[in-house]
């Protein structure tokens, strides 16, 4: 369409003007708004066109002009399936309901209508023309000889200006005169909930067992699960799970040299036995993963598989594809390095070598593989080092096949980069929650991802602590501590994830490194789980809050509250009739207070009203905007209330 008298600007959701599908979940509507205007003084009105994509019939709904007549549109569409969907608006000028509106003005004003009524009848002519199903050509017909029957034109004009015609031509709109307008055709991806709810608990197989110095195995995850499903997580994340290199192996504290007996790093993957297709025989069989596949669901959990595209000395394709690995000038393969470190036993693959179409399809059948046998989410590792338009082509090639795979990004890096990951296909995203301690840098950092646009396109699993990152206000921290973060994290975040051993509060760094020491990256790790000091009876109920508060699993309905005390956090999560105030203290020694300015007048509340804390039970009965809390954290870290 050529010409447009119709402009539509401003559509939302919308990334990048169109470039990239925003992202919906299943079950919820995709509210669409935008802006929408033509020269003069005719009205227009808006429809919402929407379609799985890949097919051509498109469906429509009514848009409704939201302010008053000032131009704003919204509209909204419920899909029925994990797919990716199109959208767009369309716009025309109701020529009947104009010309009505300016004939009932003349008739007020008793003004000759002779001229005004042959021009109606000629738009009811029109709209018969065009009208289906054939019983509204009909209506149309007959009511337009009823009016050409009537005697005087205060019956005809009584009759054309009434409701029930003003309707009925409305039926038949014309929708192909240059008097139209659409939008761009913009895409919004539908995934599952639990890409913006889940919680996560990450656990190394190995880990398992109850014999110091000895692996343990899936079988042994799977008498962990009661423990684990007990604290209410529904995702099992494992790092690597396939064979690890000999040559160049990592010992214990990621020393140089392996001593015997060290199972070295899960992350530098391939021996003689397999690569990325294999599963380390310590671990078990597939057979064995497949039957602790169906054993989580049967606890209503399932798997997600850390995806690390590193390759030892020992990995197969060192003797198969030679050529898919970086060289040297002086012909030997590359190790990986972030100078001044260096990672002998990791050798990685060169995205963009001559043979790059083979490895891309490799790489692609290794997800395959794994989603056959039940892995629902891949937790990928550094994928801001591998070209972003590999990532692109990958992932939709999964999603064609298993449509409700989830993958995270692992990419702790500069957020362009981490965003264009998220616009380009991945569900989640690693973030900066990690290192976010102070008031100011948290409300700074979940403002950003709640409030801007980010929200369309990009949601962050928050971690407390990982393998790798041990921050250091969790340096020989107390279990008060250890609460606070968990207690942020469950909060702020509809989904976030944990690392087995944050529970038992596991504080000793590595000097005044980042990490923890006698890391089980490098060695066995046997726990008791039943030490005194766990905190996993708080965590227990963070997770049953979580399930039972709707507002707690969304993203994008948090909104922070003044307090006036920078080490006491508030804010509120909203959801349907669900709204929760939340007031963590941020410091783990002293009892902090301070009077909370909560606007109750936001959420319809009455002045008087009532705040149910779900940690203790107890309900207070609070009046107005001010009202003051305290937080000794040797008791209670958080007060998370239920408002009524």
């Amino acid at each position: 369409m050529e010409y447009q008298s119709i402009l539509i600007q401003n559509v939302t959701p919308s990334v990048d003007g169109g470039k990239y599908p925003a992202k919906q979940r299943l079950g919820s509507d995709v509210k669409v708004s935008c802006e929408a205007f033509r020269h003069g003084h005719d009205a227009i009105k808006l429809i919402l066109k929407h379609r799985r994509k890949g097919l051509k019939k498109w469906h429509e709904t009514a848009m409704n002009c939201e302010n008053g007549g000032l131009d704003f549109y919204s509209g909204s569409f419920t899909p029925d399936l994990i797919a990716l969907y199109e959208f767009q608006v369309f716009g025309y000028t109701d020529h009947y309901h104009n010309w009505s509106k300016d004939t009932k003005k003349k008739l007020d004003a008793g003004e000759d209508l002779t001229s005004d009524l042959m021009a109606g009848i000629q738009l009811l002519e029109a709209c018969q023309k065009r009208a289906t199903p054939k019983k509204l050509a009909q209506d149309l017909k007959n009511t337009i000889t009823y009016v050409k029957s009537l005697k005087t034109n205060d019956e005809k004009a009584r009759k054309l200006l009434s409701d029930d015609i003003i309707n009925l031509a409305g039926l038949a709109p014309d929708k192909d005169c240059p008097d139209c307008g659409e939008s761009e055709i913009f895409k919004v991806r539908i995934d599952r909930k639990a890409v913006e709810y889940a919680t996560w608990y990450e656990i190394f197989p190995r880990s398992a067992g109850k014999v110091e110095g000895q692996s343990g195995t899936f079988k042994d995850v799977e008498n962990l699960l009661p423990y684990i499903s007990g604290m209410g997580f529904d995702v099992l994340y494992f790092p690597p799970i396939h064979p690890i290199g000999l040559t160049k192996r990592k010992g214990k504290n990621n020393a140089l040299t392996a001593q015997a007996g060290d199972p070295g790093s899960p992350y530098a993957i391939g021996d003689e036995t397999g690569g990325h297709f294999a599963i380390h025989p310590e671990l078990g069989t597939i057979d064995d993963f497949d039957h602790l596949v169906k054993t989580c669901a049967d606890f209503g959990m399932e798997i997600c598989l850390d995806f690390a595209l590193n390759c030892s000395p020992d990995h197969p394709y060192l003797k198969e594809h030679p050529d898919w690995f970086y060289r040297r000038p002086d012909g030997t393969i590359k190790f990986a390095e972030n100078p001044p470190k260096k990672y002998e036993d990791i050798y990685p693959l060169n995205f963009e070598c001559e043979d790059k179409d083979n490895l891309w399809r490799e790489i692609r059948d290794i997800l395959l593989y794994w989603a056959s046998h039940g892995v629902k989410t891949f937790r990928v590792d550094n994928p801001h080092t591998k070209p972003i338009q590999f990532w692109e082509w990958c992932i939709e090639e999964v999603l064609i096949k298993y449509p409700d795979v989830i993958f995270l990004s692992e990419a702790f890096t500069k957020p362009r980069v981490m965003e264009s990951l998220a616009k380009i296909g991945y569900h989640q995203s690693y973030g900066y929650f990690t290192w976010r301690e102070t008031k100011e840098e948290l409300t700074e950092y979940f403002n950003y991802l709640n409030n801007t646009d980010v929200k369309d396109y990009m949601i962050c699993n928050v971690f407390p602590t990982t393998p790798d990152i041990h921050p250091k206000y969790l340096h020989w921290a107390k279990p008060e501590m250890f609460k606070i973060r968990m207690a942020l994290a469950t909060m702020l975040s509809p989904v976030y994830g944990m690392y087995s051993g944050v529970e038992l509060c596991e504080n000793v760094p590595v000097g005044y490194k980042d990490e923890l020491l006698n890391s089980e990256k490098y060695e066995y790790k046997v726990r008791n789980f039943d030490d005194p000091i766990s905190i996993s009876g708080l965590v227990t109920e963070l997770n049953q809050i979580r399930r039972t508060n709707p507002a707690l699993q969304k993203v994008g309905n948090l909104k922070f509250h003044d307090i006036n005390n920078d080490k006491l956090i508030c804010f509120t999560k909203y959801e349907e009739g669900n709204l929760l105030l939340i007031v963590i203290n941020l410091d783990p020694e002293h009892e902090q207070s301070g009077m909370i300015n909560f606007p109750f007048w936001e959420f319809n509340l009455p002045e008087h009203y009532k705040v149910h804390d779900l940690l203790t039970d107890e309900v207070y009965h609070w009046q107005g905007s001010e009202n003051y809390i305290s937080l000794n954290p040797l008791k209670q870290v958080a007060h998370i209330f239920r408002v009524f």
